[in-house]
């Protein structure tokens, strides 16, 4: 501890989708006086310095290990978000050459704890010489849908993460990123989940007493502010439209869609006759270093149709500014892959959710929305794992235009009233965690 005030190290897994709620606690933790150290790669470190705010600057200090060279595994390689999801292996094997260094650089700042992310199994070990704390902070939903829902899945969608083993999502893998999760509840002294007892009481409840150790939700953590981009040409576009009218398509940043699959869902969206703005993406590989993102992006749409679409709908193979898409009043509803960071920014604006999950915590979002929030829907799946593309058409028909959309809208607004409406109450889970800090 120096001058007074604890000094915590935070350590995320690669992943935009994991770096985001670990700088959003962040933020609030150095808000409270708490220093921080901020621990990742150099690309990612270089991105999270241009977007944080100069509140923050003197705040959070960075840290930087470089990943060690594995074969098969780009060199520019930073993050899930610069690899297809099957090089995801890699950057873990990458991500484990850093035990020793990570043991370096512990001994060199001496935090008073460590919190760190679901990858990171040794971590607390490694700490542990050290005399460090370590601290588990799940950036899922709480622990407890795993266990309860591992058994309930459908039969497409266990077909579908078979067929999906070669992205880390076969169902061994499950039982491998279970058992890891088990080890590092294990080894932790405090478990913190990125949730709140109005949306997982009871499984909160449920972890506590499965593993008797203290589980302490620390709230939602959306940015508090949106982040300063220029008013880009899908805002403009979309400000064009009456409220609700528009539906917004996006996978999250890690979610890439075969060439089949894009066709499959240009088709639907084509035939839904409803104003869409969908963002698609492609990942570079190792033998393609001279198009670009967009360039990828463009090929895998079905030939003429930005071009029989272009009254109605948009395409953009840029970095989206999801939040302020979604808090455009035109836009009604929300094709996802369920990301948890994209339901809960959905759920913040009021946005209803047409869920199509991609890999395994993803199925838990969408039970959560479809089944016992009820206030979203799921696409199915085929015997052989595929989704249902005829579905898509129908959902988004069902939502945006017909009685279905407006009852789900209704409800919609009750939970986000519920989960957001009191002011100071999301901020009140950092407050209570900084008392058990201290």
């Amino acid at each position: 501890m120096k001058d007074g005030a604890l000094h915590v190290l935070m350590f995320p897994w690669l992943a935009y989708g994991h770096i985001s709620p670990f700088l959003e606690l962040s933020k609030r933790l150095a808000d409270q006086g708490l220093r921080i150290s901020f621990l990742s790669t150099p690309g990612n470190i270089s991105k999270i310095k241009s977007s944080l705010h100069e509140k923050w600057a003197g705040k959070i200090d960075m840290e930087e290990l470089p990943l060690p060279p594995v074969e098969g595994l780009p060199p520019e390689a930073d993050s899930t978000a610069d690899i297809p999801m099957e090089m995801a292996d890699l950057l873990k094997i990458a991500l484990d050459g850093l035990e020793k260094p990570f043991e370096h650089l512990l001994s060199r700042i001496q935090p008073d704890y460590i919190i760190h992310d679901f990858s990171q199994h040794w971590a607390a070990t490694v700490a542990a010489k050290f005399g460090i704390p370590a601290i588990f902070f799940f950036i899922f939903r709480c622990l407890g849908h795993w266990l309860r829902y591992s058994a309930k899945q459908n039969q497409g969608w266990r077909n579908h993460c078979r067929r999906s083993a070669r992205a880390t999502t076969g169902l061994s893998t499950v039982c491998h990123s279970l058992s890891v999760g088990f080890l590092n509840i294990e080894a932790c002294k405090l478990m913190l989940v990125r949730s709140c007892f109005e949306l997982e009481g009871k499984y909160i409840h449920y972890l506590e007493a499965e593993h008797k150790k203290r589980v302490i939700p620390v709230g939602l953590l959306l940015p508090e502010t949106f982040p300063t981009i220029e008013q880009n040409e899908c805002l403009r576009w979309l400000d064009n439209y009456p409220p609700s009218s528009v539906v917004y398509v996006s996978f999250g940043s890690e979610c890439f869609l075969s060439k089949q699959q894009v066709a499959e869902l240009a088709k639907e969206l084509e035939e839904t006759h409803v104003p869409f703005l969908l963002v698609l993406r492609s990942p570079r590989y190792n033998d393609d270093s001279t198009s670009s993102a967009e360039e990828r992006a463009r090929t895998l749409l079905p030939q003429g149709f930005e071009e029989r679409t272009r009254e109605r709908g948009v395409v953009y193979c840029k970095w989206a500014p999801q939040q302020k898409i979604l808090c455009r009043p035109s836009t009604g509803g929300f094709v996802s892959h369920c990301g948890w960071s994209s339901v809960l920014e959905a759920l913040r604006f009021g946005v209803k959710i047409i869920a199509l999950p991609m890999y395994i915590d993803q199925g838990l979002d969408a039970r959560l929305l479809a089944e016992e929030l009820r206030i979203g829907m799921e696409i199915g799946r085929e015997e052989d794992g595929s989704f249902r593309a005829e579905e898509i058409r129908r959902c988004v028909r069902e939502f945006m235009v017909e009685e279905e959309g407006r009852r789900v809208a209704e409800s919609t607004y009750k939970v986000r009233e519920r989960l957001f409406g009191e002011e100071g109450k999301q901020e009140s889970y950092i407050r209570e965690f900084m008392k058990h800090l201290l």
